[in-house]
């Protein structure tokens, strides 16, 4: 069993696969066929109640609130303060299993998750203070931290964890979230008493601990309540206070977090603004200490200014990323999206929109990932005559295309005048289509939208099940529509696959897939970026890129 007192046992996530394989190699050699995906509606047994749809409470509107002036800590502390945020958009909603962008950056403290990863991706204690993979990589009992307490005073124990696992496979709210799919593999999950959890899955799943570190465990009592919609409880280090939609948030330390002594932070304030500009005027007139996602020209000045920061997200997993609607003409038709992909002049999106923050790209995977190929990275270089061929070739006329993207993203913009432009020169009409963020996320989870549509494909650095079953890959979630027999049995192959040798051909066998049918694409590597005043310290980005306020002071 890992013991977290004894760091040097712990398994990284590779050599974690290297042990499964050990177990699990000699099966699956044998092997002849792909097996399709289990249909996830009956993995998990009704052992327990689905969780109560909850009706929205009355939204009281009040009018705008200041944000608070800052408070300045003790001299000889580093605890106390407010730190003012300000974000682009509104979060779509108080969800805790809901990672759309601004949302990571501003709700994730409400929670935690059962295990971290450090830089080297070695799983860490959370809430599960030790666990036991077995041998052949098909169960994972976890030993939880004793004494945690929900922000309303109770203890977390095995039933709230059990309760959120079972909530990832049927609360429809779920079903249109990477988790859905993520934990697909999870045949069952039970208590041993009140401190362990078994999860049990039919295969090996070398993707659990992803799962792990991402999935926030949750108080079943707040979420099956009244006011699920309105209110936020964990055990994380901030609690949830207000909520004034369009307008802020607020969250305050909670006093009984279980790592004594975090967080340092009083409290956080999330100021909402709808234009970039605006929001970086109040950065540097004071009235907020941070700008989360500030449009890249405005980094790339703040980073020769002695009184700011720039903090950057290093692990390079997150892609600004499209998806086109399969379900509707022209796109789709295979050829014609081939040739709108051709017609991305990446490089040129990335010296000049991009200000060089970041690298083209054509994969969802970073390159430390092991299905990482670099030959494959650059597959569609920019090409308008190999573009205008298969747009020929594909019989489409004339073809016009919505492109739809947020309307606070100053870098989506300019990379949508270059393709518009470049697109014109072979016949294809481009039709602009900037759309507020909370709506765009909305229109992309209910497929209400034609053309294509943009945002960010993140995690390509962890382990490669993360994306093949994301929903912008997944063959049972999908933002595209785009879902055949062979894009799931490539997918199940990939997520229960742990042979090391097998694996690779694994990962180029899906990688030439989604290359052929391109259903899905990235642009560049996008950076997760904020910009801070010189006050502000400790604050630090995880290895899964979202903002870790636990050691933030000023």
């Amino acid at each position: 069993m890992v013991n977290p007192a004894q760091t040097k046992t712990l398994l990284s996530r590779r050599a974690a696969l290297a042990v499964i394989g050990m177990g699990a190699g000699a099966s699956l050699a044998s092997a002849c066929g792909i097996a399709p995906v289990t249909s996830p509606a009956t993995q998990v047994p009704a052992t327990q109640s689905p969780p109560t749809q909850a009706t929205a409470a009355t939204t009281v509107v009040v009018s705008p609130i200041t944000p608070p002036a800052p408070t300045t800590p003790v001299a000889s502390s580093r605890a106390g303060g407010t730190l003012r945020i300000g974000i682009l958009g509104d979060i779509p909603s108080l969800d805790p299993h809901q990672l759309t962008p601004p949302v990571p950056d501003v709700t994730f403290s409400v929670w935690d998750r059962l295990l971290e990863y450090d830089p080297k991706l070695t799983p860490l204690p959370l809430l599960a203070e030790s666990w036991d993979m077995s041998s052949d990589g098909t169960q994972i009992k976890l030993t939880l931290r004793q004494g945690v307490q929900f922000h309303t005073g109770r203890e977390m124990t095995s039933d709230d964890v059990k309760w959120t696992f079972t909530r990832l496979r049927t609360d429809p709210v779920v079903a249109v979230t990477g988790f859905y799919t993520q934990s697909a593999p999870m045949a069952s999950v039970d208590t041993l008493d009140k401190y362990s959890v078994v999860l049990k899955s039919d295969a090996p799943w070398p993707g659990v601990y992803d799962l792990l570190a991402l999935m926030s465990v949750v108080d079943p009592v707040t979420m099956q309540g009244p006011n699920a919609k309105t209110h936020a409880v964990g055990t994380g280090p901030f609690k949830f206070v207000e909520w004034i939609q369009g307008d802020h948030l607020r969250f305050v330390r909670n006093e009984q977090y279980w790592d004594s002594g975090k967080p340092f932070l009083d409290e956080l304030y999330f100021q909402v603004f709808r234009d970039p500009q605006a929001m970086m005027t109040a950065l540097e007139a004071g009235a907020i200490d941070a700008a989360d996602h500030p449009p890249l020209v405005d980094a790339a000045r703040l980073q020769t200014d002695q009184n700011y920061q720039v903090l950057t997200a290093q692990t390079g997993g997150t892609r600004y990323s499209f998806v086109f609607d399969t379900l509707t003409a022209p796109c789709d038709n295979q050829q014609f999206r081939q040739a709108m992909v051709y017609a991305i002049d990446r490089q040129r999106m990335v010296s000049t929109v991009l200000h060089g923050i970041g690298s083209a790209c054509d994969l969802p995977f970073a390159p430390s990932s092991p299905a990482y190929d670099a030959a494959k990275d650059q597959f569609y270089a920019f090409d308008l005559d190999k573009a205008q061929a298969l747009l020929e070739a594909s019989g489409e006329s004339s073809p016009s295309v919505d492109f739809n993207y947020s309307s606070v993203s100053t870098e989506w913009a300019g990379i949508a005048q270059i393709y518009q432009s470049d697109l014109a020169r072979i016949g294809v009409t481009l039709n602009l289509k900037p759309v507020d963020p909370v709506t765009l996320n909305t229109q992309l989870r209910s497929h209400t939208y034609t053309g294509m549509m943009t945002g960010t494909n993140s995690l390509g650095q962890v382990s490669p099940t993360q994306l093949a079953f994301s929903p912008y890959y997944s063959p049972l979630v999908s933002f595209s529509g785009f879902k055949t027999d062979t894009l799931t049995q490539l997918a199940d192959h990939l997520q229960h696959e742990v042979d090391p040798a097998r694996q690779k051909q694994t990962y180029a066998d899906w990688t030439d897939y989604v290359i052929d049918q391109v259903w899905a694409g990235q642009i560049a590597t996008s950076l997760p970026v904020t910009a801070l005043t010189s006050k502000v310290q400790g604050l630090v980005y995880n290895q899964l890129e979202m903002l870790d306020y636990r050691g933030a002071h000023l």
